[in-house]
C-alpha cells in the first residue's frame, strides 16, 4: 500500500513539472483575433523561496525585475507568430493604459518598460495568480490599445530540491489568459516547468546573473507549450 502511494506521488510530481498544458478551454476560435497586446506580466517569488538560501551579491529582486523585462519581450515575440502584437513599449507610459490599472499592493514584480512599470489590474492575490481581470477593464484596454484581445501572464517562481543527491533546480508555474474586446475570457492555460540545470545542493543555491536564467528558460519552455496549444 505504501509503495503504491509513493509511486502515485512520483507520478503526480512528474506530471506537475513536466510541462503538461492545463486548460479550461482547449483549442480556441481565433478567427476574430488579429491584434493583441500583453497588458500584464507579473512574477511572484513564492514564499521567498528564490531569495532564501541564496548565495550571491546581487539583489535577487533586481535580478527578477531585469528578467521580467526580457520575459515580456520574449512573450511578445512568441505571440507574433500567431497575431500582430502591439508592443508594451508603445503604450506602457500612456495615461490611457495606466489609468486602467490599480495600485500595486501585492508583492509581485512586474517589468519596467522605458522606465515605467507595467500596470496590474487587481489587488486580490487569487485574481492576479489566476489571470483574472474585470470584463469592463478588458473591454476598455482593448479599446484604448486598439486590439482585439489582451493577454495576461502570471509566473510563480520557486525551487525544487530532490534526487539521490538533493540538487536544487528552478521551477516556474505559469498562468496565461486571453480576454477579448467583449470582456470575455476566451482561454486560460497553465504550464508548470522545472529548469534543467542545478543551482546548488542540500538547500543551498546560487542566484546570480548567470543562474537567474534558469527561471527565464523554464518560463520560455512553458510559453512555447502554451502558445503551441492555442
Amino acid at each position: 500500500m505504501k509503495r503504491n502511494l509513493v509511486y502515485s506521488g512520483i507520478l503526480v510530481l512528474i506530471f506537475t513539472l513536466s510541462g503538461c498544458v492545463s486548460s479550461t478551454s482547449g483549442k480556441i476560435d481565433t478567427s476574430s483575433i488579429n491584434r493583441v497586446a500583453v497588458v500584464s506580466l507579473s512574477i511572484s517569488d513564492w514564499g521567498g523561496s528564490v531569495r532564501m538560501g541564496s548565495v550571491g551579491s546581487t539583489s535577487v529582486s533586481e535580478l527578477i525585475s531585469d528578467t521580467a523585462a526580457k520575459m515580456l519581450v520574449d512573450t511578445e515575440e512568441k505571440l507574433s507568430s500567431k497575431w500582430q502584437v502591439v508592443k508594451a513599449s508603445s503604450f506602457v507610459g500612456s495615461n490611457n493604459y495606466q489609468k486602467l490599472g490599480t495600485e500595486k499592493t501585492l508583492s509581485v514584480i512586474v517589468p519596467k518598460v522605458n522606465g515605467k512599470e507595467m500596470a496590474v489590474f487587481t489587488q486580490v492575490s487569487k485574481e492576479i495568480k489566476g489571470g483574472q481581470i474585470a470584463p469592463q477593464t478588458a473591454m476598455d484596454l482593448c479599446k484604448a490599445l486598439q486590439v482585439d484581445a489582451v493577454v495576461l501572464v502570471f509566473s510563480e517562481w520557486t525551487v525544487k530540491t530532490g534526487g539521490i543527491v538533493p540538487m536544487t533546480k528552478a521551477v516556474t508555474k505559469n498562468i496565461f489568459t486571453i480576454w477579448d474586446a467583449n470582456g470575455k475570457q476566451i482561454t486560460k492555460k497553465r504550464v508548470d516547468m522545472m529548469g534543467s540545470k542545478s543551482l546548488g545542493a542540500f538547500g543551498i543555491k546560487a542566484v546570480n546573473e548567470n543562474t537567474i536564467s534558469e527561471w527565464h528558460a523554464s518560463y520560455d519552455k512553458a510559453m512555447n507549450k502554451i502558445i503551441a496549444s492555442i
